[in-house]
């Protein structure tokens, strides 16, 4: 099953953000973390993403087809610090 434009955008997206996502699934469950992987045209099988849950250093796979929409909710470590202006 292929998954849209819009969908596979936030996925990269959420790929390249370095800080916390949160996912949510067809079925209205969600999961906070960061995701670490992506794989959305496998030559073989189906489309995935893998994450770590917040607070766990468990690492979990789902079907991307199984992804309703993917939320940048953290804060980006990546981005540089930048003092208050007094």
């Amino acid at each position: 099953m292929t998954i849209s434009k819009e969908l596979a955008a936030q996925i990269d997206e959420a790929f390249d953000f370095r800080g916390h996502v949160t996912v949510t699934f067809a079925d209205g469950k969600t999961v906070e973390g960061f995701l670490f992987n992506r794989e959305l045209a496998p030559f073989k099988g189906e489309a995935y993403i893998e994450m770590i849950p917040k607070d766990s250093d468990q690492r979990l796979g789902f079907p991307a087809a199984s992804v309703r929409s993917v939320a940048l909710t953290g804060k980006d470590f990546a981005s540089p610090f930048v003092p208050p202006q007094k």
